[in-house]
């Protein structure tokens, strides 16, 4: 087997498929990265059972050949190879694959290919198609919302839901809740429900085409695994199992005021009361609706105290409400605009809105806090 690679190239396909690589040296798993060069094409893929990840690169072979490669230095030691040309090498008999570029030379130990977890592409029946950089975004204004707490597994993954010409994700950790729909430029071939994994997305998100406006992904789903297809890489996933709860029978349609808030002010504020916050054991900062202003603070006498106020358009009652400070600077850092929309309730959640996005929300609900 022998294989011309340009570094760069090389580089780029390790990365898209090192998610699902277990190099791990001690595993008992034969898997690691595997590279089939046959028919003029190079096929690289990974899989660890949870994911399983599989795309191709371009190269010059000049011997074809197929080889599974275990190593965890392996993506680190391309890296500092110099730039050009990469030759990959491995003999009929032998159990090591070299690396050459220059006066660069690395070898690794090889696995037995016939045990290797090939990556099977289920079928593409229920599919939706969504351009890769609506998907991205959409994850960057969700994900945060997702539980870290592995007891609630349902919570810590992203629900999607398909409709024949919408597509929405909705995460929540049962404190806060964030929602994004789009509407697709095709109608979708299925309708479907269900949980994703929040980090599976994270890892989609970073590997994605990006800098092509045009470019889509394909999404399709069965009963127990999501794929994510885009150019010529097939990333396929388990699915979270359980039921996800309705999230649109908890966000409130009545609220006792409205306020509209200048973002930038908004978070300036935010940002000056959020050291005191950010010390308390429960983080909390008080918000205090009252005419055409907004006070922000938080105090303890241990600590010390800010206090601040900003203008505000309010339609409604006066109210004073508490929330995780940290929730709060979420929301601001995934927010545009000039302006964004405050619905409030004096004993209930709030629900934040983009000026420019009606398509995204989020809701929060309050804390116990200081009364006036």
């Amino acid at each position: 087997m022998k294989v011309i690679f340009n570094k760069s190239d090389l580089v780029s396909t390790l990365d898209r498929v090192q998610r699902a690589a277990q190099t791990k040296v001690t595993s008992n798993t034969n898997n690691g990265f595997f590279i089939s060069a046959a028919g003029g094409n190079i096929l690289i893929q990974a899989n660890d059972y949870t994911i399983g990840i599989k795309t191709s690169c371009p190269a010059n072979i000049e011997e074809e050949g197929v080889t599974v490669i275990a190593a965890p230095q392996l993506q680190s030691t391309i890296r500092m190879m110099p730039a050009g040309d990469i030759t990959m090498e491995k003999g009929d008999h032998e159990n090591l694959v070299s690396f050459q570029s220059g006066s660069y030379v690395s070898k690794f130990p090889t696995r037995d290919q016939v045990e290797f977890p090939d990556v099977q592409e289920m079928d593409h029946r229920n599919h939706c198609l969504v351009k890769c950089r609506d998907f991205a975004d959409m994850v960057s204004l969700v994900s945060f919302a997702a539980a870290n707490d592995k007891q609630k597994p349902i919570f810590s993954g992203i629900l999607f839901e398909v409709t024949k010409n919408t597509f929405t994700m909705a995460a929540t950790n049962t404190h806060r809740l964030a929602a994004k729909e789009i509407t697709l430029d095709e109608e979708a071939a299925a309708e479907g429900r269900f949980i994703v994994p929040a980090g599976i997305l994270s890892d989609v998100s970073r590997i994605l085409p990006l800098d092509d406006d045009t470019a889509q992904v394909e999404i399709s789903w069965s009963k127990n695994h999501v794929a994510f297809t885009f150019g010529d890489t097939y990333f396929i996933a388990s699915l979270v199992n359980g039921e996800y709860p309705d999230y649109h029978r908890i966000i409130p349609t009545h609220f006792d005021a409205r306020a509209e808030v200048n973002l930038k002010d908004f978070e300036e504020a935010v940002r000056f009361v959020s050291p005191i916050s950010r010390d308390m054991s429960y983080q909390t900062i008080n918000f205090h609706f009252e005419g055409d202003t907004l006070e922000i603070f938080e105090e303890d006498p241990d600590i010390g105290k800010a206090d601040t106020s900003i203008p505000v358009k309010l339609e409604g009652d006066n109210i004073s409400l508490t929330f995780n400070c940290n929730y709060i600077e979420d929301i601001l850092k995934h927010s545009k605009g000039d302006v964004i929309i405050l619905n409030l309730q004096k004993a209930g959640p709030i629900v934040i809105e983009q000026e420019e996005d009606k398509s995204y929300s989020y809701m929060l609900t309050p804390m116990r806090g200081r009364k006036y």
